[in-house]
């Protein structure tokens, strides 16, 4: 029984060890009987098919990085689009789930078209960068998220997010973080954010088992689960 999955931008938006999703994904599919392949596209690539893939993965990178990948994501739009519509679980995560929205203008003020599944705009900010560790909520999940965010980027014209920030140790303003359509997710955070929030990385192997007609193994991930909580008792304290 295979499974597939596609790391969209693998070299090119891979900042924070944001591989270590993939890394993840791959080890606990394993764990649920399927022999896993990794797929991955980049920048160079003239064409990219969503078709058949059971996960789609984006990960965070500079600014300018971010922008050449939007741009060419944009040109297989319709297949991405196509994948969230049908159930495919997809993640974006870092300052990658700015592309979802509708647009994004640079540091130097060059706007380019985002991907258009949510109706938001982003501005990166020339001045300031945003960093610490944060915990979010949501009520789509019954434990706090946690994790570091860096970005230098603000979302305007949107009220649909799926987090609320419920407490941050640093200079960050958010008080809401990314959003969420069916199995679609973006969120802010990195660390990787299925290394530091286990219970994610298990909704997400649920939501492709369902898919693929598989009953789910109740693998157990004790270092893990372990470092959730001593990262949330730790970051509730501050």
């Amino acid at each position: 029984m295979k499974a597939s999955i596609l790391y969209l931008y693998y070299d090119f938006m891979n900042l924070y060890g944001d591989n270590g999703n993939v890394r993840i994904m791959e080890k606990r599919l394993q764990d649920q009987g399927f022999d896993v392949e990794v797929v991955r596209k980049t920048i160079t690539d003239e064409d990219i098919s969503f078709e058949g893939f059971d996960f789609i993965y984006c990960g965070s990178g500079t600014e300018s990085r971010r922008f050449a990948a939007v741009q060419h994501l944009k040109k297989f739009e319709a297949g991405l689009k196509i994948a969230a519509a049908t159930g495919t679980p997809i993640l974006f995560t870092g300052n990658a789930w700015g592309m979802l929205g509708n647009s994004i203008t640079s540091l130097n003020g060059i706007k380019t078209d985002g991907l258009g599944f949510f109706g938001f705009d982003v501005k990166e900010e020339i001045k300031t960068r945003f960093t610490g560790d944060a915990i979010e909520s949501s009520a789509d999940f019954n434990k706090s998220f946690v994790g570091f965010i860096n970005k230098c980027d603000v979302i305007e014209g949107f009220d649909g997010y799926t987090f609320k920030v419920a407490k941050t140790i640093g200079q960050i303003p958010y008080e809401a973080d990314g959003v969420r359509k069916d199995n679609l997710f973006g969120i802010s955070l990195i660390g990787p954010v299925l290394a530091k929030n286990p219970f994610f990385a298990e909704h997400i192997v649920k939501l492709i088992d369902e898919r693929r007609g598989v009953t789910y193994r109740d693998v157990r991930y004790p270092h893990e689960e372990q470092g959730y909580g001593m990262t949330l008792k730790a970051l509730a304290e501050c």
